[in-house]
């Protein structure tokens, strides 16, 4: 129980410094190139009702950080576990698990699923859902079999399961289309691939660091 607590503690902590991390990244890269893409569905969103959505300034960076720290919590709780359960610790550890967890979460499902500005058409919502979860399962458990085993077969499935997700292919609609122009959107998926990358080392790195110093 004392473990578990320490993980909580530790997890807490780099889930937190990772979330603040992020959101800073967020606000002085993405935030702007979402904000102009916004600008070009303006006109013709004006007609339709919305559900509520957090106004721009202090409102939606609030919730941006509170999304973030929870999500670098539940992130860095994974990371620890995994740390714990293979008896490493250290931030090179840490870097190794912090560089699954980005090919995992954010490489394999956006090789089908890129990141998109406002504006911007998509499959249905349940669709692209359900292959995102796919895509980083089969991913996760891919990464397991070729990695941490050590039997051939397993490794064979292993980069077969890596590679079955884009076999298969992720939902799109049939007629593609986006209000914002190409290049915004191209800088967009750029940066947002930067930010997740540092993201995933960092929550990686300081949760290994924190694993040996409380030494357990």
């Amino acid at each position: 129980m004392a473990d578990f607590r320490k993980l909580v503690a530790v997890s807490l902590l780099a889930g937190l410094l990772g979330g603040l991390l992020l959101s800073l990244l967020q606000h002085y890269q993405t935030l702007p190139l979402i904000l102009a893409a916004e600008q070009f569905e303006t006109p013709s969103t004006e007609e339709h009702v919305h559900d509520w959505l957090p106004m721009d300034g202090w409102q939606r960076n609030g919730f941006t950080l509170i999304f973030n720290g929870l999500t670098g919590f539940g992130f860095a709780l994974l990371i620890s576990a995994s740390m714990y359960w293979r008896d490493q610790r250290g931030y090179l550890y840490g870097l190794g698990w912090g560089l699954a967890g980005y090919w995992v979460f954010f490489v394999a499902p956006s090789l089908g699923l890129p990141p998109e500005l406002p504006g911007t058409d998509s499959a249905e919502l349940h669709s692209r859902q359900a292959w995102w979860l796919f895509a980083a399962t089969a991913t996760a458990m891919g990464l397991f079999g070729l990695f941490l085993t050590k039997q051939r077969w397993l490794q064979v499935g292993g980069a077969g399961l890596l590679a079955l997700p884009h076999l298969i292919g992720a939902p799109h609609p049939e007629v593609a289309h986006a209000l914002a122009p190409e290049a915004l959107q191209q800088h967009f998926v750029v940066w947002t691939s930067i930010n997740n990358a540092i993201f995933w080392l960092a929550l990686g790195a300081i949760s290994g660091w924190l694993l040996r110093k409380l030494a357990f």
